[in-house]
């Protein structure tokens, strides 16, 4: 008897080890969030199952104290969060498509119910909000004598523009995944034989907002050859590229690229003297000097306005450290 109640002990305890699960918040957010875009902001409201006590951050900015909200005090389950437009690293692209125009911006938001740690009923939502413009018509009219007037109107078809970066050649696969030092292409295309464009303003980030550096000024021309050359324009302007050898920032594994692209149109003479950009290495040593501050805030060429102006971003590169060279070992 002794032994049989021995086993049933050792299995009971067992099994009572087996079902034992580690606890959990008791909370979540319940349904979708509901994003608000303002004039001069972007709202996140969500709802959760009990009062909400945890924090609020932008992606990639937890340690920016204006990017994190905390409510260990909260007593409310519908918590509001608030973005000034442009903070916290806020991506800001201009389209000019056939389809879409006017300025998109997004940003992630990270629901952490936790004041610490990131938990698996955390939630992470990719804001967009897309601001579009007014449709523009351009009105021509012509008097002749006495015959009746005729008012002709025509709506030019802005070009689909696009950046991105490529292997092999200004054609081949999208880049995704490189090691430092692999030659790639930066490529740059309106798809439209109507307009030209200039690619300036260039900057590289390693998006968490702490390393931003221009590599094209608001001229069109390389800042720092070494790392992004000149670039190569098509007959038509309308295409542009250059070859690069892959960097990224100390410590850092992903690089984001953005470029602003300016459009004009070819049959009015608009583009004449304007692409592409006259650089050389006249003006080199001048570029290099320049602080990231000044080509940050400096004004644009005379002739990029609003209207013919859209920012670009290509695909975000997941950039692989050097090989290691092992080195020879040493045998006492």
């Amino acid at each position: 008897m002794r032994f049989h109640f021995a086993i049933f002990v050792l299995v009971a305890t067992v099994s009572a080890w087996g079902v034992t699960s580690p606890p959990v918040l008791d909370n979540g957010v319940t349904g979708l969030p509901e994003v608000n875009c303002m004039e001069d902001r972007v709202r996140l409201t969500f709802k959760t199952q009990r009062p909400f006590q945890g924090r609020i951050f932008v992606k990639g900015m937890v340690d920016k104290d204006s990017c994190v909200n905390s409510y260990l005090s909260n007593t409310n389950t519908e918590v509001s969060f608030d973005l000034e437009n442009g903070a916290c690293n806020m991506r800001r692209t201009r389209m000019l498509g056939p389809e879409q125009r006017g300025v998109e911006q997004s940003i992630t938001i990270i629901i952490s119910f936790h004041s610490t740690f990131i938990t698996k009923v955390d939630k992470a939502y990719r804001c967009t909000c897309f601001y579009m413009e007014a449709d523009k018509v351009v009105t021509s009219r012509f008097d002749v004598s006495a015959l009746p007037t005729t008012d002709l109107i025509d709506t030019a078809r802005m070009p689909l523009c696009t950046y991105s970066v490529r292997r092999e050649s200004i054609t081949g696969p999208i880049v995704q995944f490189a090691q430092v030092g692999e030659p790639v292409f930066h490529v740059w295309q309106c798809e439209s034989d109507m307009f030209s464009m200039l690619v300036h303003s260039c900057f590289v980030d390693d998006s968490n907002g702490q390393d931003r550096k221009p590599f094209l000024d608001e001229h069109g021309c390389a800042i720092d050859p070494v790392i992004v050359p000149d670039l190569t324009y098509n007959k038509e302007n309308n295409l542009a590229f250059a070859q690069v050898n892959v960097f990224k920032f100390a410590d850092k594994i992903t690089t984001y690229f953005q470029c602003a692209v300016s459009t004009c149109m070819i049959s009015e003479g608009m583009c004449e003297g304007k692409t592409p950009p006259r650089c050389g290495p006249v003006t080199q040593h001048f570029r290099l000097v320049r602080s990231t501050s000044e080509i940050h805030n400096s004004t644009r060429s005379s002739w990029v306005h609003l209207d013919n102006t859209m920012d670009l971003s290509a695909q975000k590169i997941t950039v692989l450290d050097l090989e290691e060279t092992p080195s020879g070992e040493v045998n006492f």
